[in-house]
């Protein structure tokens, strides 16, 4: 939970980085939920949950794939990077490429 002091921290955050993107509050919350969802599945894949590699590929892919779509739904211009550590955010979005080797130069979803 954030106390009132972090969470006008985040809103102010969110408000930003919505206006980078040309995305709306509630954009950027589905966004962040499906963000969250898909660092929970590379948690579970570093933890074992997964009993064989093509359970953790369907899990991944259709959130990527549900990303991908929605981003494309919102503006045509959003890139998407997915970082697979699970210690951090898995979802960065920029408006224009992002590099593999400097993903943190794009926009942290969480």
């Amino acid at each position: 939970m954030y106390n009132k002091r972090e969470r006008e921290q985040y809103n102010v955050y969110r408000e930003r980085i919505c206006a980078k993107l040309g995305i709306t509050k509630n954009q950027y919350n589905w966004l962040r939920r499906k963000g969250e969802a898909l660092r929970k599945v590379y948690e579970n894949y570093c933890n074992g949950v997964y009993k064989t590699g093509e359970e953790y590929d369907k899990a991944e892919r259709e959130l990527v794939y549900q990303i991908n779509v929605y981003k494309q739904e919102c503006t045509e211009l959003l890139y998407a990077y997915f970082q697979t550590d699970p210690r951090g955010a898995a979802l960065y979005i920029d408006i224009k490429p992002i590099p593999e080797n400097n993903y943190t130069q794009a926009n942290c979803i969480y």
